[in-house]
């Protein structure tokens, strides 16, 4: 086949769609699934000293959300399932957080609670935001 001089030259990715499809849905899951898990303990603490408390769940789960997100973003070319990770993180957290039919949550209004509300999405927007520091 012959490329006609008028149209220009279009990048194809190395990878088929099918494996990108793969990828997005992968990633989606592993979003939720670290919310989940990050809901799950993100109100454990380890007792210290007497009066102090270590949010050691938090801490945990903060953690998990950073190096998901960061290790799609180095290993993968393209910021797509780091997005949906990271939709699925928040997203996730959100769902959670409403109360349940019954009027119980999981996620209470205390600083651990708020804390876990908003700081997987920061996390997010400056993983999802920074440069690509080396090129593939």
């Amino acid at each position: 086949m012959i490329e006609q001089a008028n149209q220009p030259h279009r990048e194809t990715s190395s990878e088929p769609l099918s494996s990108r499809v793969v990828s997005w849905v992968v990633g989606l899951g592993l979003g939720a699934l670290f919310g989940v898990m990050g809901t799950a303990v993100s109100q454990s603490t380890w007792m210290i000293a007497s009066g102090f408390s270590l949010p050691i769940g938090l801490i945990v789960a903060l953690l998990a959300v950073t190096l998901l997100l960061v290790g799609l973003r180095l290993v993968l070319r393209t910021r797509t399932t780091a997005i949906l990770a990271a939709f699925g993180i928040v997203v996730t957290i959100f769902l959670l957080s409403q109360p349940s039919a019954g009027g119980s949550i999981l996620v209470p209004g205390n600083a651990l609670g708020v804390t876990w509300t908003f700081a997987p999405t920061i996390i997010a927007l400056l993983v999802l935001a920074w440069p690509r520091l080396m090129k593939n």
